[in-house]
């Protein structure tokens, strides 16, 4: 069986959904990384994935992703018991809605304050100014101490992480740097805040004090090093949603019929729209686990350890599940929540138990929270390159979209 790494680096986003339709919508099998592949689709494969019985974490992951994106001993690589209990501790932090409402008041003033900034710019990067905003809330709101001066390097690095993990060359080395930079950083301030000698020690119920008190399934206190890969998976990923953030902006623009209903700041507006810029663009194109015994799915079989990969965004586009699935319309949100295993941007599953993604409802409170305030700014939009190229992981538009004579309308003072 020919090895598809390469044309999985070369084609992107669409390298799977395409094999999905030369093989008439039945699971892909191939190899990646020299590992025999069973990719699969839909919303019955989604809870066939999250069942702990049929596929495993633990060793799924390469270790290019770890020293990236997530961390050596970070959640995503546990199981059972151990993965339960570190679970346990991220759905605590951001499940709160008393916790997502105070960090949507970060993300207001720091937002605020950024756009009083960009008039009289001559250019705005979006995206890079998101990832500053992002950074300077998320930070504020977790209990981590960050000088102003500081912000925009930090940003730098959190950004590098997500965009360097699925490349080779310059990109996977800028990732790795940031990722070492920042989590000596943090496991400075965690042991400090374990030993009693922090100058200023964490906000009680802040991330911060939250993960350097965490105690592991075996009762023992999380070490320094694993807490502060904890807490880039708190921060890490809500930096990430800079990514969203600009993908709202590019909607906004290419169909701009939508702009009133949300500037309007009609909650639910607000929310149908996140749900589409999720759905409509491309985020993950898959996630990956290892079968965990020989396994049989939709005739074929599966041997134990195998590498399954679950399409993600060739699902969130499928027209079996998604009407017109190529059009951008968040009406097909409003008034209803799209269920779990179809709507998958970052994975399915349940949140409390399984490997999905904890911070669903923080990507949604970020977007919710700022979407609204873009959609009120008046700016012009420039000539500029806002093609998205799928060949890319991440992707996002060439341009980063830039914005151009932003006005005092829609700022707050």
């Amino acid at each position: 069986m020919v090895d598809s790494t390469l044309a999985l680096m070369t084609n992107g986003y669409a390298w799977l959904p395409d094999r999905r339709r030369r093989g008439g919508g039945a699971p892909v099998r191939t190899r990646l990384l020299g590992r025999d592949t069973v990719a699969i689709h839909g919303p019955d494969a989604v809870r066939f994935f999250y069942d702990d019985r049929h596929v495993r974490r633990s060793g799924a992951l390469p270790g290019p992703l770890l020293d990236t994106l997530f961390g050596r001993g970070a959640v995503h690589t546990l199981d059972g018991r151990a993965h339960r209990v570190r679970k346990a501790l991220f759905v605590a932090l951001l499940g709160d809605r008393g916790g997502l409402d105070s960090l949507a008041g970060h993300l207001r003033r720091e937002w605020d304050r950024a756009a009083r900034e960009w008039i009289g710019r001559e250019r705005v990067v979006l995206f890079d100014e998101a990832a500053v905003v992002l950074t300077r809330a998320v930070c504020a709101w977790a209990g981590l101490p960050l000088a102003d001066e500081d912000a925009a390097g930090t940003a730098r690095d959190l950004v590098a992480m997500v965009d360097g993990f699925a490349s080779a060359g310059p990109r996977h080395v800028r990732a790795r740097r940031a990722r070492a930079r920042q989590e000596a950083r943090l496991a400075r301030l965690v042991q400090a805040n374990q030993s009693g000698t922090a100058d200023e020690p964490a906000p009680v119920g802040s991330v911060l004090a939250t993960v350097a008190a965490h105690r592991d399934a075996d009762g023992r206190l999380v070490d320094p090093h694993t807490a502060a890969v904890e807490i880039l998976n708190v921060i890490r990923p809500t930096v990430a949603v800079a990514w969203f953030l600009t993908f709202a902006a590019h909607a906004l623009h290419r169909w701009p019929e939508h702009r009133k209903a949300v500037a309007d700041g009609d909650p639910s507006w607000a929310r149908a729209f996140a749900h589409e810029v999720r759905r409509f663009y491309p985020f993950a194109p898959f996630v990956g686990g290892l079968a965990a015994k020989d396994l049989r799915w939709e005739g074929q079989d599966i041997p134990a350890g195998s590498l399954v990969l679950l399409d993600l965004y060739g699902q969130n586009h499928d027209p079996a599940l998604w009407p017109e699935p190529y059009a951008f319309d968040p009406g097909r949100f409003l008034g209803r929540e799209p269920d779990r295993d179809t709507l998958v941007p970052q994975g399915g599953g349940d949140p409390d138990t399984q490997h999905r993604c904890p911070g669903e409802d923080v990507t949604l409170t970020v977007l919710e929270t700022l979407v609204p305030r873009l959609a009120a700014l008046e700016y012009d939009v420039p000539d500029q390159d806002l093609r998205i190229p799928l060949d890319r992981v991440p992707t996002a538009p060439r341009s980063g979209f830039v914005l151009s004579s932003v006005q005092q309308k829609g700022i707050s003072s």
